[in-house]
């Protein structure tokens, strides 16, 4: 298959989309099929387009035995609406216009949010009169609606409507949630279509999982319990009640924070009110040295704010957190709450942090607990790996080609 994949983040950024789509991406190139990229050029979370990348409308690279071109985009660290729409809008035309003079593919596969790249796959699609999958990471408009990033009035009745229309124009959709699917299933003609494609982790994180980290050469602290978020500092996580948490605990506790995002200098902020080294900061880390700042960690923790519409996904950053053989504290509400009380983690209430520091010192005084956690944890990610779910994604894109 010569299969055209639509995303606007894609590596060497460090985010969700791309951990998600590479494995996927590089698995069918291995598989045999010619797959090309169409993402923007690296720069999200920070909004700083990284070095190597600039002065250019196109960077074309091969990766992994895939093609990619990384297209200009608006980029601005501003976190406002409407630099994140610039930067939405910029992506979608550029996107439109490489894809239009692409060799024609067989298939095309856009992967959202934003919604904006769906309509990127389905013009696509008809300007090459072939089929189009739909793979939705994450519910929008609602999730921005939850976030406060999208309110009442014509905007989000407009995002409501493209979503409905993205919904019935895709050939077939994959979401990596039942919430998810069930959801998506309750606004198309055939509910058939909609097909589940979980997240999962990879064996590199099973591998550091395995592995004997030194504290010292990652800058740890040898005599304090650390436990690490690592990931998007964003709304969605509610960090504010991790740093809040870490407050209510002794100089015995380190709260180790990994990452950029919006919420980063509030928090950093917030933590400065704290004794030192109750709070630590590391920047954003490549996968394979957070996989070992998380390894060198005595607990991980993966949080939501306390909202139902969020509790529908899973955070990728489950999988990899269990991968790794360390006890993962889950203060979310739905999906991976459920995950956790099946044998992934220690359920806590969301957006509570006496729940999170009471069960930060329990892990500390339960040595025991903590292997059983890091047994349990490692057997479930090792049943979710992203390279097993490659058979199903090209399963589904076969199907859609035969129809």
């Amino acid at each position: 298959m010569r299969i055209m994949l639509v995303t606007q983040y894609f590596s060497p950024e460090i985010t969700a989309a791309p951990i998600r789509l590479h494995p996927f991406a590089a698995g069918l190139a291995e598989r045999g099929h010619e797959v090309k990229v169409l993402c923007e050029v690296p720069n999200h979370p920070q909004g700083v387009v990284q070095d190597g990348f600039r002065g250019r409308p196109v960077v074309r690279r091969e990766v992994d035995g895939f093609r990619v071109e990384h297209l200009w985009v608006r980029a601005s660290p501003a976190k406002r609406a409407r630099a994140r729409l610039a930067s939405y809008a910029s992506y979608a035309a550029m996107a439109a216009a490489a894809g239009s003079l692409s060799r024609r593919p067989e298939i095309v596969l856009a992967s959202s949010p934003p919604l904006s790249v769906g309509s990127v796959g389905s013009l696509l699609a008809a300007r090459f009169r072939v089929p189009w999958v739909f793979d939705v990471r994450d519910l929008w408009p609602e999730a921005a609606v939850v976030l406060g990033e999208l309110g009442p009035g014509r905007a989000l009745r407009f995002a409501e409507w493209l979503e409905r229309r993205l919904y019935r124009s895709a050939d077939a959709i994959t979401t990596p949630t039942e919430p998810f699917r069930a959801d998506i299933a309750a606004k198309v003609d055939d509910p058939g279509k909609v097909r589940l494609l979980p997240n999962g982790t990879t064996r590199m994180w099973l591998e550091v999982g395995r592995e004997q980290v030194d504290r010292a050469s990652l800058g740890l602290p040898r005599d304090r319990f650390v436990w690490t978020y690592a990931g998007n500092m964003g709304l969605s996580q509610a960090l504010d009640v991790a740093v809040e948490a870490a407050g209510l605990l002794d100089e015995r506790f380190q709260l180790l924070l990994i990452g950029e995002g919006a919420a980063r200098a509030r928090l950093e902020r917030k933590a400065a009110e704290l004794p030192e080294g109750v709070v630590a900061f590391r920047e954003l880390a490549d996968p394979r040295l957070a996989a070992r700042y998380m390894r060198a960690s005595d607990a991980l923790l993966v949080p939501l704010a306390n909202e139902p519409a969020l509790g529908k996904s899973v955070p990728i950053k489950l999988y990899d957190c269990c991968a790794v053989g360390r006890p993962v504290i889950v203060a979310a509400p739905g999906e991976p709450r459920r995950l956790a009380e099946e044998g992934a983690g220690l359920a806590v209430a969301p957006e509570d942090p006496d729940a999170l520091a009471a069960a930060v010192r329990r892990l500390e005084g339960d040595p025991g607990e903590r292997e059983r956690l890091a047994a349990g944890g490692r057997e479930f990610a090792a049943g979710n790996l992203r390279d097993r779910q490659v058979g199903e994604l090209e399963r589904i894109l076969a199907s859609v080609l035969r129809k």
